[in-house]
């Protein structure tokens, strides 16, 4: 050994940045949807709508438009919390978000409550979320679906 250490230009929790800006840049499924399959993209949206409506029913909650209905992040944490079978406290997160920090706010806790389910991050970020990307929102649904699509029936 030469005594460098080959992570020494990373500070601890630099390492998971970086690898996860460096997943940013690898292409997946849903890069080759839009790009070479978009006649398939309405099918794929619907699906992942009946899934999370079949989720969200159960609380008589609803979507009609996958950019708007998770932008805000509120049927996101809904949808983890009926999937794990607990209950996200109100004061948690904000249930009718209309500043953007409440909104990011929700879709981090989101995010962060799929990782602690053991659902491997998704390709996006929670801006992207929150902006409204087709893409990103797809993704996030995808991976709950993959993990919790045995719910539904």
């Amino acid at each position: 050994s030469s005594g460098i250490n080959a992570e020494w230009p990373l500070r601890p929790g630099e390492r998971e940045h970086y690898n996860f800006a460096a997943r940013q840049q690898e292409r997946d499924v849903f890069d080759t949807l839009f790009d070479s399959a978009p006649d398939k993209l309405n099918a794929v949206k619907g699906s992942l709508m009946a899934f999370a409506n079949k989720q969200l029913s159960q609380i008589n909650r609803g979507c009609s438009n996958i950019e708007e209905d998770f932008a805000n992040g509120v049927n996101l944490v809904v949808m983890m919390s009926l999937a794990e079978g607990y209950y996200v406290p109100m004061y948690s997160f904000s249930m009718e978000p209309e500043a953007y920090d409440h909104k990011l706010h929700n879709v981090t806790l989101a995010l962060n409550l799929m990782q602690e389910a053991g659902i491997p991050r998704p390709k996006c970020t929670a801006e992207s979320i929150v902006s409204k990307d087709l893409k990103s929102t797809l993704r996030v649904l995808y991976a709950i679906y993959s993990k919790y699509k045995h719910l539904v029936k």
